[in-house]
């Protein structure tokens, strides 16, 4: 719910995709910092070798969707990280060990079939298609699916406000370079005002929650769960763009967003009646 409407507050945000990735991690990163030490914890160099590659998976993700949301429209770049779900699929067997069945798939094609009739819909009259925008949906794709798998390995070693608090340090080192060097942070679209702030905390405190949530998650859940539930997002944003950027839904619309949550709540319905039949058949005595 909060990345979906998040993605509204980006596109709407008046500064450019690489100063708001750049401003939202340091502030994101004070802010946790100044949680865990005040909880009486510290950071040791033992929690940023377990964390780190979240980091730089976090910060190649958020520069690029910020920089695409920027570039090309709202609907064209969620529909391409839409595809997540399904590199996910490829890995959660292997590396997880998890069970991805019948169900799992074909859920997440009939999402992506709805989240293609919700998303074109939006797309009308909601800005311009780029090329290098395409091309950052492209490469953000890539950065969300590494930061799911490393998130959900790091999980294994951290506890959630460690591990966030890595991921912003690491995130913000690694973008405030880049942000410098192609000279993103100044301008009329990249120096921070009070304004700017605003948005930056809205970023940091809205979309910035759902990050608090799904790592939480991560050790109660399933990667292949989590990653379905993502293909809510297009569907909230294109309902947060009618709310609030004034983009209508129609009928056809309105349909595709019936049948993501369908497929969702069937798959979620489904992983939940499995894991009570496998908990009541440990729990059977022997014999």
């Amino acid at each position: 719910m909060v990345w979906g409407l998040g993605n509204a507050i980006i596109a709407r945000a008046p500064l450019n995709g690489m100063a708001i990735a750049a401003y939202r991690l340091w502030l994101g990163a004070a802010l946790y910092l100044v949680i865990l030490y005040g909880s009486g914890r510290r950071l040791k160099l033992s929690t940023f070798h377990y964390g780190w590659l979240g980091g730089v998976a976090f910060a190649a993700d958020i520069c690029s969707f910020f920089l695409a949301v920027k570039h090309t429209t709202l609907a064209d770049a969620t529909t391409i990280g839409a595809l997540q779900p399904l590199l996910i699929l490829f890995v959660a067997g292997s590396m997880f060990g998890e069970k991805v069945n019948r169900r799992h798939i074909i859920c997440t094609v009939i999402a992506l079939a709805g989240i293609v009739v919700v998303v074109e819909g939006s797309a009308t009259g909601s800005g311009h298609v780029t090329f290098f925008g395409e091309a950052m949906a492209v490469v953000s794709l890539f950065g969300w699916v590494g930061y799911f798998i490393a998130s959900k390995q790091a999980r294994r070693h951290l506890d959630t406000l460690e591990y966030m608090t890595v991921i912003m340090i690491t995130g913000a080192v690694v973008v405030t370079p880049l942000a410098v060097f192609t000279s993103q942070l100044s301008g009329h679209t990249g120096h921070l005002t009070w304004v700017g702030f605003g948005w930056i905390a809205l970023v940091v405190t809205l979309p910035g929650s759902g990050h608090v949530l799904v790592n939480w998650a991560h050790n109660h859940t399933t990667i292949t769960t989590t990653s379905l539930l993502t293909l809510l997002m297009p569907v909230i944003s294109a309902a947060a763009g009618a709310w609030w950027l004034h983009q209508r839904i129609d009928s056809l619309q309105a349909l595709g967003i019936a049948i993501v949550l369908a497929a969702l709540v069937f798959v979620i319905l489904g992983d939940t009646r499995a894991a009570m039949i496998e908990r009541e058949s440990l729990e059977q005595p022997l014999g």
